[in-house]
């Protein structure tokens, strides 16, 4: 008797150890990989952007008509897509928050003013919605400008809050003062003679030189980098992913087929030019 009553008291204490290890592990684990989080690939096209014109005379592969726009916004929501912010995108993965079924970014580099004139009303009218990613330096300097214009003008800081602030339009880091062409280097990436070190304190310095300033100025911090020119050198992506990114966009013309956040330091975008309408643009890439 005595044998049989150890015997179901020893498998008692076994089923109940297994009971807490199990709810344990369930309650540990969830904390870091939470509920919903499968693992399955996205496809998503995202939109690159720059300027919008009204000067047919002005336009070009980075700078089309607000008609255009306007087209592009109506076929996305008639063909059932959904814009989504890039942070959306960064919180499926890291924290298993659902996304529509046809997700869609749409992208302006630059920060032109251009963007609030034109852009801005009309993601207003269609309530879609879009990422902006200025560039710092000439933010701060188009608070001094006394004459703006649609054709060249930047966005202000405060332009760009407002926009923010409508939950429209999402703000990211397009360098601070780095998205330059010259002889020493093009855009972010190193330049001749530069020791890795040397370049690594560049190129944070400017960096978070925007970050501090968006900071102070929208009182957010953002999530992505965006590639000037769509350069970079061998040691840009780790330095970049040091400072805290989650994501990174360049400027390849592709599909994004995304299976884990590592993907998201390489989201390529299509670049929507003047000389084909909605149908015709996104028919490229939707075949």
């Amino acid at each position: 008797m005595y044998q049989i009553v150890s015997r179901k008291k020893m498998f008692a204490v076994l089923i109940s150890f297994f009971l807490l290890v199990s709810t344990v592990a369930f309650t540990t684990f969830g904390q870091t990989v939470p509920t919903g989080i499968d693992h399955n690939e996205i496809k998503i096209p995202i939109i690159m952007y720059h300027g919008l014109c009204k000067d047919s005379n002005r336009r070009n592969e980075y700078m089309i008509s607000p008609e255009y726009f306007e087209q592009d916004l109506k076929y996305i929501a008639d063909q059932g897509y959904t814009a989504i912010f890039l942070s959306e995108l960064i919180d499926y993965f890291e924290k298993g928050t659902p996304l529509p079924d046809k997700p869609i970014i749409l992208t302006f580099d630059d920060g032109y003013y251009n963007n609030y004139v034109y852009a801005y009303p009309l993601l207003q009218k269609y309530k879609i919605k879009a990422v902006i990613s200025p560039i710092g330096i000439t933010a701060d300097n188009a608070e001094n400008e006394q004459y703006r214009s649609p054709l060249w003008s930047q966005c202000k800081w405060s332009e760009l809050k407002e926009m923010q602030d409508s939950g429209l339009v999402e703000i990211q880091n397009h360098t601070y003062n780095l998205h330059k062409l010259s002889s020493s280097a093009k855009g972010v990436s190193a330049m001749q003679g530069e020791s890795t070190q040397e370049y690594k304190e560049r190129l944070s310095h400017d960096l978070l030189t925007f970050n501090a300033k968006m900071k102070t100025e929208l009182g957010t911090t953002p999530l992505a980098f965006v590639y000037p020119f769509g350069v970079k050198s061998t040691d840009t992506e780790q330095i970049i992913r040091s400072l805290g990114f989650k994501a990174i966009l360049d400027c390849e013309n592709k599909m994004n087929i995304i299976t884990s956040k590592d993907d998201l330091y390489h989201l390529h975008r299509f670049l929507r030019p003047d000389n084909l309408n909605a149908s015709d643009f996104f028919s490229k890439y939707e075949s």
